[in-house]
């Protein structure tokens, strides 16, 4: 806890960057229980969910490489500001949303929100190694956990009471002013880069010894070609490439029996399903919370993060009851965010600060359709096999995931010194 309050009070940049992410996450939970809420209400139709779930995920096809290239050849800080203020129009829009006919603005303002997310995801991550120096990248992106948490926690459950009690139209100017105050925070951020190419050099280093080829950092930002030969070269970004079609493939059946569980396997509706989601929530505030622990072994806590969440969710898909059910959810998302949490850093120290844009863009992308995909293929077999079973298959395909990751324990003490910033006591170590 003390590493995660001390990286906002040394790294005033990121202070400003974390507090608009939770500002404009906390609508984005809002809008989004109200937009579902209200489609249900005015279509009375399971399909225009589905449709309005999909059109969350696919954008992402084709933005997610749009942004990533963004980010590398633009100033990041501008796009933000960009995206947060476009989305002001586009939440607003959701308020001519009234009648059945008029649905179609629900669909166009879901796509445009989404677009302008996947254009902004990779920018702030790539910018996140620019502004907070080395030394504190790890609590950096723990804290970024642990806020996700918070906002999946309040959000969902404020905006269902806000949505129920002061209707849908509420929670949609909500969401717009959350967007108006995140890019006016960022806007008001120090952009003033403390890492220079430490990023860069580390990755170097390490590609030259691993891969017998190094990294040519000339023009890389304007080089299409550029990403595509580091990514030939690094076993790194490969094996997260894998793990970013992998794990969605069990973890997107799982966002889909959430609700299920609640409603019908553990018999408890709207309270089980709330149960569920706090717990899923409080288990990233944990992950978030305890990730520090692990900063000197990022490489071990990406594998064991993904086998504790996959055997926990195996546990939910067995559990006898509801409290035994949200304890293993709990347990599955507090790995999950402790696992994040260090891939998150290694990322962002082992990739060539000139392609961060598209390395977390190629992830993103990979991440959401296969997700998608899952969430479809997860609604469609709930028709043909028990939800207990679907879970226990998603558990073991969440286990199975960590697999790729293998491949990395060779190169640990590598990754894990530059991870942590300090590569040349760790060669040292090696000989």
């Amino acid at each position: 806890m003390n590493e995660l309050i001390g990286v906002l009070k040394k790294e005033p940049a990121y202070r400003k960057l974390a507090a608009a992410n939770f500002v404009s996450g906390i609508g984005d939970w809002f809008s989004s229980v109200a937009i579902l809420s209200l489609m249900l209400q005015l279509t009375g139709s399971g399909m225009a969910v589905g449709i309005t779930l999909a059109a969350r995920t696919l954008p992402f096809l084709v933005m997610g490489p749009v942004g990533g290239i963004l980010a590398d050849r633009r100033n990041k800080k501008a796009i933000l500001i960009v995206s947060d203020f476009s989305r002001i129009v586009l939440a607003l829009s959701l308020l001519l949303v009234d009648s059945p006919d008029e649905v179609w603005i629900a669909y166009v303002a879901t796509v445009g929100l989404v677009v302008f997310s996947a254009l902004s995801l990779p920018a702030r991550q790539s910018l996140i190694p620019r502004i907070v120096r080395g030394e504190n990248l790890q609590a950096a992106n723990a804290f970024d956990q642990t806020l996700g948490g918070m906002n999946m926690t309040l959000g969902a459950m404020l905006g269902g009471v806000a949505s129920a009690a002061f209707g849908p139209q509420w929670s949609f100017l909500l969401n717009a002013t959350t967007f108006l105050i995140s890019g006016l925070w960022v806007w008001r951020m120090p952009y003033k880069p403390v890492n220079g190419n430490d990023g860069q050099q580390f990755g170097n280093k390490l590609d030259r010894r691993f891969r017998g080829k190094g990294f040519d950092s000339r023009n890389a930002e304007d080089d299409p070609s550029a990403f595509w030969r580091t990514f030939r070269r690094s076993s790194f970004m490969k094996v997260v490439a894998v793990q970013s079609i992998a794990w969605p493939i069990g973890g997107g059946a799982i966002n889909v029996l959430i609700s299920v569980y609640g409603y019908q396997v553990f018999g408890a509706g709207d309270r089980g399903v709330g149960v569920l989601y706090g717990s899923l929530g409080i288990g990233f505030i944990l992950g978030g919370l305890l990730a520090p622990s692990f900063k000197r072994w990022p490489v071990q806590a990406v594998i064991l993060g993904a086998a504790v969440e996959g055997l926990a969710h195996i546990g939910v898909s067995g559990a006898p009851n509801l409290f035994w059910g949200a304890a293993c959810i709990l347990l599955a998302t507090l790995g999950g965010g402790v696992g994040n949490t260090a891939l998150a850093t290694l990322m962002m120290r082992a990739v060539p600060q000139q392609v961060h844009g598209r390395a977390f863009a190629l992830n993103e992308t990979l991440s959401n359709v296969s997700m998608g995909v899952s969430m479809l293929a997860a609604g469609v077999l709930l028709d043909y096999l028990p939800a207990r079973v679907i879970g226990l298959i998603a558990g073991l395909l969440i286990v199975a995931s960590c697999i790729p990751s293998l491949v990395l324990l060779p190169l640990r003490r590598q990754l894990n010194a530059q991870a942590t910033g300090h590569p040349g006591i760790e060669r040292s170590k090696t000989g």
